[in-house]
């Protein structure tokens, strides 16, 4: 399994979204799911608030959808790889107990990030 966040356009994301769901008959006609064999959990988080005013509400919110993945197997490469996205650990939303390997798989993509760079010792100044 593998977390990744992505950030899309509405129709990036619609696009992508297809190819991870499938739709099976239902009593009441066709439901469409998450498909089980690519990915174990989605969460569309949206538009992101980028800035609140004083009083909390957001004043400035991001162009793009923010979307969180557990995949099931390996992400979907050609579909998915240009959207992933890597904020510092571990953004707005995290899988619970995903939090130590998104970390480890952000500084691997991201090894010089201040996050990334292990304090220096006392005196090593």
């Amino acid at each position: 399994m593998k977390f990744l966040k992505y950030e899309f356009t509405a129709a990036q994301w619609a696009t992508a979204k297809a190819k991870i769901e499938v739709t099976n008959e239902g009593l009441e006609g066709p439901v469409t799911s998450w498909d089980a064999e690519k990915v174990a959990a989605v969460v569309e988080l949206g538009k992101l608030c980028l800035e609140h005013d004083e009083e909390g509400k957001c004043i400035k919110e991001a162009s793009k959808i923010s979307v969180d993945i557990l995949w099931a197997g390996e992400p979907l490469t050609t579909s998915f790889a240009s959207y992933v996205v890597w904020p510092e650990p571990c953004g707005v939303h995290v899988f619970a107990g995903w939090e130590a390997q998104y970390a480890a798989d952000y500084c691997a993509a991201n090894p010089e990030a201040a996050y990334c760079q292990p304090p220096k010792p006392l005196g090593d100044e």
